[in-house]
């Protein structure tokens, strides 16, 4: 499995469930070796169905032709 976030190695770890005080469960998870990045089934069906980041987190420019128009700066008074 390669990471989201960097697409480095995952590894399989265990993970506790510190929900319940009384007893302990061990979750299955995946760790990347190279930024750290923990994932848990929780985690994984949470990002079922959301749009992937941005890679250069920019803006998406205006382009000439498209329709969409610049918003208008006013000057201050």
């Amino acid at each position: 499995m390669n990471c989201p976030r960097c697409q480095g190695l995952m590894a399989t770890i265990r993970l506790e469930d510190a929900g319940n005080m009384t007893s302990c469960q061990l979750l299955p998870g995946w760790q990347c070796l190279l930024c750290g990045e923990v994932i848990d089934p929780g985690i994984a069906a949470n990002r079922v169905g959301h749009h992937e980041p941005w890679r250069d987190r920019t803006r998406p420019r205006y382009l000439a032709g498209s329709g969409a128009s610049k918003p208008k700066r006013t000057k201050p008074r």
